[in-house]
């Protein structure tokens, strides 16, 4: 713009007319109008989120907006002093600029969440969409927050109040799968063997409901610190049950007949689907056949011993002296029929540090192979091929999150390690661990949460389908609001009715089934500059177009149109100049006299 007033020569003054130039102006617009056709494009392609982050949210748009603000300002600047015909001009510039400030401290004041709730529950803390780790201490069956930080998107260092995290790695998607570990609340013996090709874990069986197949083979996994003796070859006389006492063998007798010489069989019972219970022996269902026998002894002395057999495993001996305390040192064991002995069988047994193994081939002729060794061990036994990959004496079903491609439920995760761990520690969406090292500490990873001044009590939830479907036509909610301090309020929320507590909103926004309502919380600190920015701006337009004495010598309109018509006007027409709008005479010099 022109020279109007003396000070616009200055240096300041020669500032302060570049900063409120067009030349500023425009160049800042144009970048303005791309950065925005930009985050237009990623929000429609992405989401609000992204767009936010790398554009609307990013230091240097904030930037860009803030030359937009500085030019609006210095353009009011330089017309200084301010006369009657800028008040128009004025006001626009004025009410954008407040616009501009209300949306970004919307943009970063602004708190909005949803809170689900149930009919009859109620609720005082919201869920963000902001992602968050968060320490939470238990005490008492309460949970404190101690510190939450926004969770990265890639590897990252955070402070948690005290606690050094290390974000490894950020999973997009996660799965659960099933695993076996060794950690256990109880002792149970398994192995991972593949037999023939065919792999499975195989538990004790003394636990697990008797032996496995696998392969073709029967695998026996004996409880930890049980022996196993291999038995003699079996006879080809029919099976039968036997007491062995020293180098004799005497045939098991009926209930009330000696045993053998110095003890009688007080009590005997039989199972076909032998199952080892709490008690003792029970009979199980009919899908395996466990041929047992349960025995009671005594010596007529006040020495009473109990003796169990299994026919299809002869060589697990169960003995238990109940009172007394003579012994008979007899063993009650079985021959198996020809018929039992369908398929080879393997055994686990001994200690849990140093596991041993049996073979019995089809000939019943049982033998020990020796210890398993290192694992993984793999081992030839007649025309098997066997190999052996773990071995847990405390074991425990369990699952482990794994990394999974996209899908249309996401569930991402963290993974993190903590001072002194070596092994990282997943921690899926909306889901939490207990913090390495401390009992009562747990870290989570889950939507950021926020406290609200008021709880919310859902007591009716309502919908109403259109006629014929099951969508819904309308919802609302029956609420009551409960403030520290005042009486319970009972609301009715409902599309474009949402309950106001200044500064916060509670909208209806959704449901799930037929008594969950979800509510939109929302709390915009910018949102009333806003308002008074677009008010004032309107008014300002009003001034500009409609108010001549409110905005004469406003851009674009220079001069009053009756001036302008009087300029472009014939000499002839031209009204006679007033003597304070003529151009002023110089006074001629003074001549010497004659």
């Amino acid at each position: 713009m022109k020279h109007f007033e003396p000070w616009h020569s200055t240096p300041i003054g020669r500032v302060i007319r570049f900063l409120g130039s067009i030349q500023l102006a425009v160049p800042v617009l144009v970048f303005v109008a791309g950065a925005m056709a930009w985050g237009t494009y990623l929000e429609s392609t992405q989401s609000s989120k992204v767009s936010r982050a790398l554009v609307y949210g990013s230091w240097w748009f904030i930037a860009l907006m803030g030359l937009v603000c500085v030019s609006l300002i210095f353009a009011v600047i330089v017309r200084y002093p301010w006369r009657k015909r800028h008040v128009g001009f004025i006001t626009v510039h004025a009410g954008l600029v407040m616009t501009i400030v209300g949306g970004f401290w919307s943009l970063h004041g602004r708190v909005e969440g949803h809170l689900t709730l149930e009919e009859g529950s109620a609720g005082d803390t919201i869920e963000l969409d902001e992602e968050a780790i968060e320490l939470t201490r238990f005490a008492a069956g309460k949970g404190t927050p101690i510190a939450s930080v926004l969770a990265p998107t890639g590897p990252a260092h955070l402070n948690l109040g005290s606690v050094q995290v290390e974000v490894v790695e950020h999973w997009a998607n996660t799965a659960e799968e099933q695993v076996v570990t060794d950690g256990g609340p109880r002792p149970f013996r398994a192995v991972n063997m593949v037999c023939n090709g065919a792999e499975s874990w195989v538990g004790e069986e003394a636990k697990s409901g008797g032996a496995t197949s696998l392969g073709g083979v029967t695998v026996r996994v004996l409880t930890e610190g049980l022996g196993w003796e291999p038995p003699a070859a079996p006879s080809t006389e029919p099976g039968g049950y036997f007491f062995n006492v020293g180098d004799k063998r005497y045939p098991l007798t009926a209930e009330g007949q000696e045993a053998f010489p110095g003890w009688r069989i007080t009590a005997a019972k039989s199972f076909s689907h032998a199952i080892v219970s709490g008690s003792g022996l029970a009979e199980g269902d009919s899908t395996s056949d466990n041929p047992a026998i349960d025995v009671t002894i005594s010596d007529g002395k006040g020495t009473v011993e109990r003796h169990v057999a299994f026919m299809n495993f002869p060589d697990m001996v169960i003995a238990k002296t109940i009172e007394g305390s003579a012994a008979s040192s007899a063993k009650l064991s079985a021959t198996p029929s020809p018929a039992s002995a369908k398929e080879e069988t393997v055994l686990v047994y001994g200690p849990g540090d140093s596991p041993m193994l049996g073979y019995i081939p089809r000939n019943g002729a049982a033998k020990v192979i020796g210890p398993l060794g290192q694992l993984p061990a793999s081992f030839s036994l007649g025309t098997n091929k066997l190999t052996f990959k773990q071995h847990f004496t405390r074991t425990q079903a369990t699952t482990k999150y794994v990394q999974a491609p996209a899908a249309n439920e996401r569930r991402p995760a963290m993974v993190i390690k903590t001072a002194g761990q070596t092994e990282p520690l997943v921690i899926p969406w909306k889901g939490s661990e207990q913090l390495p090292g401390s009992a009562d500490t747990l870290i989570s990873y889950g939507p950021r949460t926020f406290p609200l001044p008021f709880s919310v009590k859902l007591a009716d939830f309502r919908k109403l389908d259109y006629p014929g479907t099951e969508m819904a036509m309308s919802y609302e909610s029956d609420v009551v609001i409960s403030s520290p301090g005042t009486a319970d309020q009972d609301f009715h929320i409902f599309m474009n009715n949402p309950y106001s507590q200044a500064p916060w909103k509670v909208y209806q926004s959704g449901f799930i089934g037929d008594n969950v309502s979800v509510f939109s919380v929302m709390k915009d600190p910018g949102l009333p500059l806003t308002y008074l920015g677009c008010t004032v701006l309107c008014v300002g337009i009003f001034l500009t177009f409609y108010s001549r004495s409110l905005s004469w010598g406003h851009p674009g309109i220079p001069i009053a149109f009756s001036q302008k018509e009087t300029i472009n006007a014939s000499p002839a027409v031209r009204p006679a100049p007033r003597i304070a709008d003529a151009p002023p005479t110089v006074a001629e010099p003074a001549h010497a006299g004659v």
